[in-house]
């Protein structure tokens, strides 16, 4: 394992594209990154937890679906409602210059080996990144839903991540791959919904809060939660059977992601609580082409990892100054990087 300090972007930039021009490229994003927008959902996950452990159902589903709605009433911004500067707005600007850099990057990739393509992995429910990539037409946004025509309803098919886009030019039919970023919301999303055949269609997310005294009824949070196709880290019992399935099949796409030759996985607003997660990347670490960069928010933050990866040789911990922390700007500034400087500067 080794640690660097994010102190000097310009000279860390060139390491992290040597690693992207030669890998399979993947992200895993946690919560952290929808901040200020919406609060930590750890912290929401060990009120339900403690709520459990005391056997306190009614409580843990109260408080979950009070967090859920929380996060459909902070979407009803997107895309037009927020005021320009305001937390939703920042945390939207920042996942569109992060997809702005992917695509770029994706775009200019020498390797004609590698597909134009990345995955990223998310345990967050907002549609953050759904928005932002409706502002860039250049990126596909494979979100899993087959959009064929006649296909009401949008039915949720993971096979589709394994599709590539290719344009051709109009005279002589030169093919040209077209960057794509497949979206894995593995704990669900606001916008899925499930459906009485058994199946995931995509949605519009809740626009109706229930009532204090609806929340004070039991089957009527027990009600609301079952319209929302969402999985809550440890909460087995808010599973159906439907999600459940549809649970391991996508981690079993971070999996297989992780297990290719030369996978790379930028980890960023995530802290590997997630204990099916952190197993999962653990044991693709065996894969000895594998590489994992991890982004410490503070210098906390890092201690963490190290204490979660310190047998792994192939993990990268990247952590900030003391005093300082590692947020989606400064991310974003690093990427931005990435590509654009001279070669005469890399070493």
């Amino acid at each position: 394992m080794e640690i660097l300090e994010l102190n000097e972007p310009e000279r860390l930039a060139p390491l992290l594209e040597r690693y992207i021009q030669s890998a399979h490229l993947n992200f895993l994003f946690g919560s952290g990154a929808s901040m200020p927008a919406i609060e930590l959902a750890g912290a929401v996950e060990q009120e339900i937890d403690q709520h459990l452990a005391a056997s306190e159902h009614e409580e843990a589903n109260k408080k979950a679906l009070i967090f859920i709605e929380e996060l459909e009433y902070q979407n009803g911004f997107l895309p037009t409602g927020y005021t320009e500067g305001d937390d939703t707005d920042t945390t939207l600007q920042n996942y569109l210059r992060f997809l702005n850099s992917i695509d770029r990057i994706l775009f200019e990739r020498k390797n004609i080996l590698l597909p134009r393509q990345a995955n990223v992995f998310t345990t967050n429910y907002d549609e953050f990144f759904e928005v932002a990539a409706s502002h860039l037409p250049t990126l596909v946004l494979n979100d899993g839903f087959n959009r064929r025509i006649g296909n009401a309803g949008f039915e949720y098919a993971p096979e589709l991540f394994f599709d590539r886009v290719y344009r051709s030019g109009a005279v002589y039919q030169h093919q040209s791959e077209v960057p794509t970023v497949n979206l894995i919301k593995v704990h669900g999303s606001i916008s899925w919904k499930r459906q009485a055949d058994e199946k995931i269609k995509l949605g519009q997310a809740e626009k109706v809060e229930l009532t204090t005294v609806q929340k004070n009824n039991p089957q009527d949070v027990k009600d609301a939660l079952s319209k929302r196709a969402v999985i809550l880290p440890n909460m087995r019992k808010f599973e159906s059977t439907l999600l459940d399935r549809v649970y391991f099949d996508l981690l079993r796409l971070y999996t297989n992601a992780m297990e290719m030759e030369n996978a790379l996985l930028f980890v960023f607003g995530f802290s590997f609580a997630d204990e099916h997660i952190l197993d999962i990347t653990r044991r693709a670490l065996r894969n000895p082409t594998a590489k994992v960069v991890i982004f410490a928010f503070n210098q906390s933050g890092a201690a963490n990892f190290e204490a979660k990866f310190s047998a792994h040789r192939n993990v990268l911990i990247i952590k900030p100054k003391k005093g300082r922390h590692i947020g989606f700007r400064e991310l974003n500034s690093l990427f931005d990087m990435i590509g654009m400087i001279p070669k005469a500067n890399h070493d």
